[in-house]
């Protein structure tokens, strides 16, 4: 009785293991720029339209207004103005987003890429202080939607 006990939490230990997702943040240059990085999420176990619209409650709360930019099938993209980012100098900033289903179908890719005032767009090369601090804020969403989603 005691084996089939600890055979039992162990099984339930190893699936809930399994269930939880690594959730990491890809960091690249933009093809068009190389001096520009941008973040890549993959959200698990949601879809699209609820990942966007808690984005575009999550950058509200940084202070940020969020608009649609183009709508191509499955791949949405968004702007947000006049978002603080505390972790670069609380700077506001311009964030474009893009939301497509990952290659799966069992959840979201979101891209990020930041644009400051003067045009230009936030590099790991020159900010690499900051980089690990925005993987941090993209995981904080992530989280955010795992609650709210039920999965986590």
């Amino acid at each position: 009785m005691k084996k089939l006990c600890i055979i039992s939490f162990l099984l339930i230990a190893t699936s809930t293991l399994v269930a939880q997702t690594n959730y990491e943040i890809l960091e690249r240059n933009l093809p068009y720029n190389k001096f520009a990085t941008s973040f890549t999420g993959n959200i698990i176990g949601t879809s699209e339209n609820f990942v966007m619209y808690h984005w575009q409650k999550y950058i509200e709360k940084h202070g940020g207004t969020t608009y649609l930019v183009s709508n191509n099938e499955a791949n949405v993209e968004f702007e947000s103005e006049h978002v603080a980012f505390p972790f670069i100098k609380n700077e506001l900033v311009t964030l474009h987003t893009r939301f497509t289903p990952n290659d799966r179908g069992t959840g979201v890719l979101i891209t990020l890429w930041i644009e400051f005032k003067d045009g230009t767009f936030y590099s790991s090369k020159t900010h690499e202080d900051s980089a690990n601090k925005i993987k941090q804020w993209l995981l904080a969403f992530d989280q955010e939607i795992m609650k709210m989603n039920g999965t986590h």
